[in-house]
């Protein structure tokens, strides 16, 4: 076993497809193709099922690229230390985010970065969708979260992060009386929002233009309310029975957990949005900001796993479908 090797299955493994592997590595495809073969003969286990959609791992897979991703680690921090980090990870990082994504994700960012990365310091820059992207061509932001497609042809490092779902938050003691029937309701069809006043962030923002557009087509008018400029004081007022509001679970899943509000889904059709994670063209070689870029990779698998960030996971390499099948 080598470490070209453990890097061919761990690239194969994340795009699973032995093709796209060779792409990403930029290696032929049957030398990869060979190495699989030799790794799996020295550790006599399969470590991929095949088949013409491309491969995926077996239990025994699954279990080693965790064991895989420990050594590499291993080895390159082995090597920092003989011959020194040519990039040391250090500095100040600033990552332009939504209210709501911050919430779900700023906590348990902020804790494994002191962990694992201390002398990196971390800002997060919060504002509205189009804030945001404004800030990343201004160069005002080393990091930004997205809901724009645009951004993966905009940056160099540009990757769609998350689907995630969009749902109706209600209290779970509403004091409106147009409330109490909408209170015992498990899903609600997305053209019945018309009958309730909804928060709603300005018009450039991106939920307000999602809602928007999706009402035209319903061939419906929505009748929304000017929502608090702070996504908590909204939340509070949503808590506390006055009204009602669309968020992704990243946004409201503390008061969730809490029995403070719950969630409606939205059907007819469901409601999603794309997050997309980029760093700045002048950042991309900067270790530091590579460090928090990975490390969000990570958080939002993790997140995802608990059911606190719910959706479509798009970035696989973070993924654990074993504790996804354990809670269904």
């Amino acid at each position: 076993m080598n470490t070209k090797q453990l890097q061919y299955f761990l690239a194969t493994a994340e795009q699973g497809s032995i093709t796209s592997a060779a792409r990403e590595l930029d290696v032929a495809q049957p030398a990869i193709s060979l190495q699989l073969a030799n790794l799996e003969h020295e550790l006599k286990i399969k470590l991929f099922e095949r088949d013409f959609r491309g491969v995926e791992l077996t239990e025994a897979g699954r279990c080693f690229e965790q064991h895989a991703r420990i050594i590499l680690s291993q080895i390159n921090a082995a090597k920092a230390d003989l011959t020194g980090s040519k990039q040391e990870c250090k500095g100040k990082v600033v990552v332009g985010i939504s209210q709501t994504s911050c919430n779900v994700l700023s906590v348990e960012l902020l804790t494994e970065l002191e962990h694992r990365f201390a002398n990196i310091e971390l800002s997060f820059k919060i504002g509205p969708s189009h804030s945001v992207e404004q800030w990343l061509i201004d160069e005002q932001i080393d990091i930004a979260l997205s809901f724009n497609p645009a951004a993966l042809s905009a940056a160099p490092r540009s990757i769609p992060l998350i689907r995630e779902n969009l749902y109706l938050y209600i209290s779970n003691h509403p004091k409106n009386p147009a409330y109490s029937e909408l209170a015992l309701y498990g899903s609600i069809p997305f053209k019945d929002l018309q009958h309730y006043d909804i928060f709603m962030p300005e018009t450039q923002e991106a939920m307000h233009q999602l809602l928007s557009n999706q009402a035209k087509k319903s061939g419906i008018k929505l009748k929304p309310k000017s929502a608090f400029g702070q996504l908590m004081t909204t939340l509070h007022y949503v808590s506390q029975g006055f009204g009602l509001v669309v968020l992704p679970s990243s946004g409201a899943f503390h008061l969730e957990t809490s029995n403070q509000i719950r969630a409606i889904n939205i059907v007819q059709p469901s409601l999603q949005r794309d997050v997309f994670l980029q760093i700045a063209e002048k950042k991309c070689q900067n270790a530091a900001v590579n460090a928090v870029y990975e490390l969000i990779r990570e958080v939002t698998a993790n997140m995802h796993a608990q059911q606190l960030w719910r959706g479509n996971l798009l970035d696989k390499k973070y993924f654990r479908p074993e504790r996804l099948q354990l809670e269904a």
